[in-house]
């Protein structure tokens, strides 16, 4: 009996330890549940935890940098390859995180879409998380797509799309998807055809 609970604990410990460094929320099923969901994205448990730690890395050192410029700015990183969304007052802010990207072990590609402007508002940030959680979901219920190898993110109406696609169909319709939310002003996909070099679509 004691050995069993002395079992069970190290295992949710392992677990919980597991989902601080990912950021995923796994399927409770059994012990390997949390590898087992990482794993079913193409890039594996090794690019999954490679790009959170880049991730993990550059909001740092953003941080460091000015708190301010942190909190404008939104990153996802997929496969080493860096998006930079949000708005910031001057160029000097734009030219700046990206600059600190480039800076971070691991970085492939920086793709810098912040807007040099004051933004929109808590209202425009709510709409936008609206417009990424349908898209999510549409991708989600759409047995034709593995959607854990996408990231999604929305920023003033415009739908930011990373990750890997199995064919050219797949990514296709992942775009079609995107575009027919409605308040989606542009969808523009950074996903790669596996095998192939990503491009912006």
């Amino acid at each position: 009996m004691n050995f069993t609970k002395k079992t069970g604990l190290k295992i949710t410990a392992a677990v919980l330890a597991l989902v601080t460094i990912s950021g995923c929320a796994p399927i409770i099923i059994g012990g390997g549940a949390l590898v087992g969901t990482l794993a079913t994205r193409d890039k594996g448990v090794t690019g999954t935890v490679s790009d959170t730690q880049i991730s993990a890395a550059l909001k740092g050192r953003i941080y460091s940098h000015s708190s301010d410029l942190y909190a404008k700015i939104g990153i996802n990183v997929q496969n080493g390859e860096v998006l930079l969304t949000g708005s910031v007052p001057t160029a000097e802010w734009q030219a700046d995180a990206e600059r600190i990207a480039w800076e971070v072990n691991g970085v492939k590609q920086v793709l810098n879409q912040i807007e040099v402007s004051e933004g929109g508002g808590i209202g425009s940030m709510a709409k936008d998380s609206a417009i990424t959680t349908q898209v999510k979901s549409r991708l989600l219920f759409d047995g034709s797509i593995r959607s854990l190898n996408y990231s999604i993110k929305t920023v003033g109406g415009v739908v930011y799309i990373m990750g890997d696609a199995q064919s050219q169909e797949e990514l296709n319709l992942v775009s079609e998807h995107a575009s027919k939310i409605s308040g989606v002003q542009k969808v523009v996909n950074y996903a790669r055809v596996k095998g192939e070099p990503a491009a912006a679509g």
